[in-house]
């Protein structure tokens, strides 16, 4: 594992706890999949699938495919997230298997038994190998098997605000190489910081399908959104939809030959 991807386990280490006390888990508890409906549409029917969830956390998304009638696997960096994960798979009774690994190292480990590879919010950012990734998840997929991954749009992480609110751009949407930051900042309790280094990549649409495509996968289609889609994680991203004038998520399906 390089030091940049060590460092950024330690990091989700340290947020596991925090997310499994506030992430609302009572719906999962009580047979309600934390699924946006737009995730559940674009990904269709799993009843009975093979389904591995990639970048897993504490396995909410995961547990909820298995509501829905997929058999789940899970798999994350943080052996903290993962313990969670397992928790929360007692706690509903649920059957799913959780494997503590970094995903860039997948290859070759586990084999190509998976009907559906899924990934969503937040997954890109953390991949420092793109190409690897989708090499990774072809190797994942039965022969006509598929890949969803759902993401924030690059394009939106360009942008900032001024002090008055205007939207400008702040960084470059071509830059290579990893975003290097002091401490990283928990997005549900955004006063928990927690003091080590995290590190951040950034990958253009066109790198993503070019990534897909070279590994052999056929794009389905390639979505984009003016809106954020959120799972109801939280309180405060709850139903949250805002229109704006630039493309803000984007889903991507592609299948195995």
């Amino acid at each position: 594992m390089n030091p940049k991807t060590q460092a950024n386990r330690e990091a989700w280490n340290a947020v596991a706890k925090s997310h499994y006390e506030n992430y609302h888990i009572e719906k999962l508890l009580a047979g309600e999949p934390m699924l946006s409906e737009l995730i559940k549409t674009e990904v269709g029917d799993v009843q009975g699938k093979a389904l591995i969830h990639l970048l897993c956390h504490i396995g909410t998304d995961t547990l909820s495919w298995r509501l829905l009638g997929a058999q789940v696997t899970g798999v994350d960096i943080s052996p903290e997230a993962i313990l969670y994960a397992k928790k929360l798979a007692g706690q509903t009774g649920l059957d799913a298997t959780f494997i503590n690994a970094d995903v860039m190292e997948l290859m070759g480990q586990l084999k190509p038994a998976y009907d559906i590879v899924f990934a969503s919010t937040g997954v890109l950012c953390w991949i420092p190998d793109i190409d690897r990734f989708a090499v990774t998840v072809r190797q994942l997929l039965k022969p006509g098997g598929f890949v969803y991954l759902h993401d924030g749009h690059p394009f939106r992480d360009i942008l900032g605000e001024t002090e008055q609110g205007e939207t400008i751009v702040k960084t470059d949407y071509f830059h290579s190489g990893a975003w290097e930051y002091e401490d990283f900042t928990d997005y549900i309790k955004k006063d928990l910081q927690i003091p080590t280094k995290s590190y951040e990549w950034t990958w253009t649409l066109g790198s993503v399908v070019t990534a897909f495509c070279q590994a052999g996968l056929r794009i389905a289609f390639l979505h984009e959104y003016p809106q954020n889609f959120y799972a109801g994680y939280t309180g405060f991203d709850e139903d949250i939809i805002k229109r704006e004038l630039y493309p803000c998520t984007f889903s991507l399906k592609a299948i195995a030959g």
